[in-house]
């Protein structure tokens, strides 16, 4: 029994979140807690966040992805890699680089799957390998080929290989022009538009019977995997359908504001379920957190009144059986705010020595009056810390791991369910 928990003792805490970012470490300067928070999943509620900030001071920069690594320094600025890692030394990290083996630094992705042009087995997506597509670049499963000159019918310029171009052929799909009829013409998606000919099919292959073409580049908007035209695959646009290159979202929600977010909520962590509205009632919010015993969490104070001055108060709604850990540095005020921030001189600041949940209360009081509060949920995992509660010491031997099964072991459970 003593080896199974002590196997569980061991386990990550990772296991709690889900792709939690991590918080800046100084690998950069002391850049402390990152001014920018988004683009990572955390946040309260049922979403958490790995908390391993060693910074004092607050980051003057925009950091989307709350990496510790400025915007215009990250090699991969909208997912937290702190680390940098650039294996191929093309310039885009490793965590968002299509192609981690090969340069590729336009990142070009023809069918807008996982893997760059450069180093996708299957460039255009129709399932067959690039070794023996004979349309490497347009989408044909089918591989017909009605002239067997070794050029699919999608891309082949002459389908029935008389030397007349299809455009200017009366009769594309036959050797003989003297002979019309629905032989002429092919229509494969069977759509209704002919693949070949005056007015063919923007999309030869995906039904697209409107031929809606947003961009106007001749590639139906079925089949084009930019299909606004603004050099962002639709799969990582933040507004398909909207020319918006510089994919800005103000508030962090996943929507860009250029034609696809009427609605300001500013999200922290990816909770969008607590967004902050500056429009809507006051309202204060601070991310969760998992940490390990003996680590210590900044705890993270922002509203949705950031122009405003306000006082808090943190206190301890519920701990571990046996726990006295609370907050440091529980009372302040803050004058200051950074993109819904609140700056403040003691940080509060949270350094548990027993595993477990705990649920903390953030009070605020804004100069104008309105109050405002939010409870918190840190989850804490790791060995009791050694030392003497009433004369008991609780640090070592099997009687720990057991105190731990017992504290522990249903709160991880329960965890565990929640999260599948």
């Amino acid at each position: 029994m003593n080896r199974f928990v002590f196997l569980l003792i061991m386990i990550p805490m990772t296991t709690f979140g889900q792709n939690a970012p991590l918080e800046c470490d100084n690998n950069y300067g002391e850049c402390g807690t990152p001014e920018v928070s988004g683009g990572g999943q955390g946040g309260g509620g049922s979403v958490l966040i790995n908390n391993t900030d060693l910074g004092d001071t607050y980051q003057s920069a925009d950091d989307y992805d709350d990496d510790g690594v400025e915007d215009s320094y990250d090699n991969c600025p909208r997912k937290s890699n702190s680390e940098q890692f650039d294996s191929d030394g093309d310039g885009v990290g490793d965590l968002c680089d299509n192609c981690r083996d090969a340069i590729n630094p336009n990142q070009y992705n023809l069918d807008g799957d996982r893997w760059g042009d450069i180093c996708d087995p299957d460039g255009d997506g129709d399932g067959v390998r690039n070794a023996i597509d004979n349309c490497g670049r347009v989408s044909n499963a089918s591989q017909s080929d009605l002239d067997d000159d070794g050029i699919g019918d999608a891309c082949d310029p002459d389908l029935d290989g008389d030397g007349i171009d299809n455009l200017s052929d009366p009769c594309p799909m036959l050797e003989n022009n003297e002979m019309f009829g629905e032989g002429c013409f092919l229509d494969q998606d069977q759509d209704g538009i002919r693949d070949q000919g005056v007015l063919s099919d923007n999309c030869v292959g995906v039904s697209n019977p409107d031929q809606y073409d947003t961009d106007l580049d001749g590639i139906g908007d079925a089949c084009d995997v930019d299909a606004d035209g603004d050099m962002i695959a639709n799969h990582s646009d933040n507004c398909q359908g909207v020319f918006n290159p510089d994919q800005i979202d103000a508030d962090r929600d996943g929507r860009g504001d250029e034609g696809c977010d009427d609605y300001f909520c500013f999200v922290v962590f990816g909770d969008k379920e607590n967004c902050l509205d500056p429009n809507s009632v006051a309202k204060v919010y601070s991310p969760g957190i998992i940490l390990n015993t003996g680590d210590s969490a900044v705890l993270r104070i922002f509203s949705n009144r950031p122009d405003l001055s306000a006082s808090y108060t943190w206190s301890v709604k519920s701990r571990v059986v046996g726990s006295r850990d609370t907050v440091h540095n529980p009372i302040g005020n803050s004058s200051q705010s950074s993109l819904f921030e609140h700056i403040v001189d003691n940080r509060p600041t949270f350094s548990p020595k027993f595993p477990g949940e705990y649920i903390f209360n953030i009070s605020v009081e804004f100069s104008n009056g309105e109050v405002a509060q939010h409870d918190v949920r840190i989850l804490v995992g790791g060995s009791i810390i050694s030392e003497d509660y009433g004369g008991c010491n609780i640090g070592s031997g099997s009687g720990n791991n057991l105190l731990f099964f017992m504290i522990f072991m249903p709160f991880l459970i329960n965890r565990m369910k929640y999260y599948s």
